[in-house]
């Protein structure tokens, strides 16, 4: 389900690898819950075989620890890593523009800096490395404008005559930033983050015959705007994993530019090397969200807001409540989505945890622009962290479907309505 980490962890950024002992890696950023920066000072990684169950490795890089050979306390940006000459290269960038490589005898390190990436250090962020298949490495760095060329066989330093310093560009590509290639049926596919639909928001990609191009751009790959108020950028990959290729890609939380949290979507790719955009969802690599299932509002897949006329006013966004989140700050007119969704063989039920000191009901609606009932909330709680069970009745449903959760206000209640934690629909041979 999305996001695939717990909800208190941020790993926006990320590179999904798979390594010689055939799991699946990721590499990111690590923002810290509940901050107002990007990134902090160490990576984490995790490790999967089926894309639903992964395993956390704990920390594998800090530039506040000594044993990593950095130790300079400076905030750690987008990484990559790949596997070459029987060793793991985790590259990395620092602000400052700082950029360099650590080493390691294992994906989940620890992995030990051996020095700068030359010429790339200092010039900009978010380094990229590919491998051919005549096993050739390149390197590719730069915001607004990609750079990239082939790395030396010490794996830290770009041969200078290779460089191309205008492979991508942010006028006519699009190109904001974090740049991720690989290799499909021959064709070399440049994952980047896009801004020309006015935010940084969308992952695109271009094509071309050879890594250093020149590059077409072909599309848009996935868009995460409308997953919280203030959805920024986007920043991942694509793999090919158990003969499917997915997207891995990031949504912010918490009603802020930070807090990113890490989703997967799976690909279609055609013949002609096309790949279909795809719709964040809340199910990501699975089939649907099962029926009986208490469903946490951090599987919503996006959200509309009713547009306050102060800017002071706090929109409905997802806030951290523990080891979970809480939809928290909802009014009257804002809704939420989650996609594909098990109503099983038949329900008539639906039930919600809510903490509202406001009468407020909640309508659920499908597909067709069809509302299927409503739960209403008229016991009401003393304050916004007390939590009660609600439920409705609903029209009898079976199947899978979107569902839509509309808030509404009763008896001419304003401001503030109430905070979601979860929602759960029943089916209706439960007792």
């Amino acid at each position: 389900m999305n996001p695939i980490l717990d909800p208190t962890v941020c790993l926006p950024d990320a590179e999904a690898r798979v390594m010689p002992d055939h799991r699946v890696y990721l590499y990111g950023s690590h923002d810290n819950p509940g901050d107002t920066e990007f990134c902090s000072t160490n990576y984490v990684s995790y490790s999967s075989t089926d894309l639903i169950h992964w395993q956390a490795h704990g920390t594998i890089f800090d530039s506040t620890n000594p044993k990593y050979a950095v130790n300079n306390g400076l905030t750690l940006g987008a990484p990559d890593c790949i596997f070459n000459h029987g060793h793991y290269y985790l590259y990395y960038c620092m602000y400052g523009n700082r950029m360099g490589v650590a080493v390691a005898n294992s994906p989940t390190g620890p992995f030990k800096n051996i020095g700068p990436v030359t010429p790339a250090d200092g010039q900009s962020i978010d380094p990229a490395v590919f491998i051919d298949t005549d096993n050739q490495a390149y390197y590719f760095w730069g915001q607004f404008n990609l750079h990239g060329g082939k790395l030396a066989n010490d794996m830290k330093t770009v041969i200078p005559s290779s460089i191309n310093d205008n492979i991508l560009s942010e006028h006519e590509h699009g190109f904001h930033e974090g740049a991720s290639i690989r290799k499909l049926n021959n064709l070399y596919y440049l994952i980047y983050t896009d801004i020309s639909r006015g935010r940084a928001t969308s992952l695109a990609y271009a094509t071309a015959k050879h890594p250093l191009g020149p590059y077409t751009k072909r599309g848009i790959i996935i868009d995460n705007t409308g997953s919280d108020p203030e959805s920024w950028n986007n920043h991942g990959s694509i793999e090919w994993i158990n003969q499917q290729l997915y997207v891995f890609y990031h949504r912010s939380s918490q009603n802020s530019i930070y807090n990113r949290r890490l989703c997967i979507e799976p690909l279609t790719l055609h013949a002609d090397g096309h790949i279909d955009e795809v719709k964040m969802s809340s199910t990501g690599v699975e089939s649907a969200l099962s029926i009986n299932q208490t469903i946490s509002v951090s599987r919503l897949s996006r959200m509309r807001l009713k547009l306050p006329f102060n800017a002071l006013i706090e929109p409905m966004a997802l806030h951290p409540s523990g080891n979970t989140d809480t939809l928290a700050y909802i009014k009257d007119g804002d809704w939420v989505q989650f996609d594909q969704v098990s109503f099983g063989t038949g329900c008539r039920q639906v039930e919600v945890n809510l903490a509202t000191p406001k009468p407020m009901r909640i309508e659920v609606w499908t597909e067709g622009n069809h509302c299927l009932g409503s739960i209403y909330a008229t016991t009401l709680t003393h304050d916004w962290q007390t939590y009660q069970s609600y439920q409705g009745s609903l029209e009898l449903t079976k199947g899978i479907h979107q569902v839509w959760l509309k808030f509404c206000a009763e008896q001419h209640a304003v401001g503030r309505l109430g905070n979601l934690k979860s929602i759960r629909f029943i089916e209706e041979c439960e007792k």
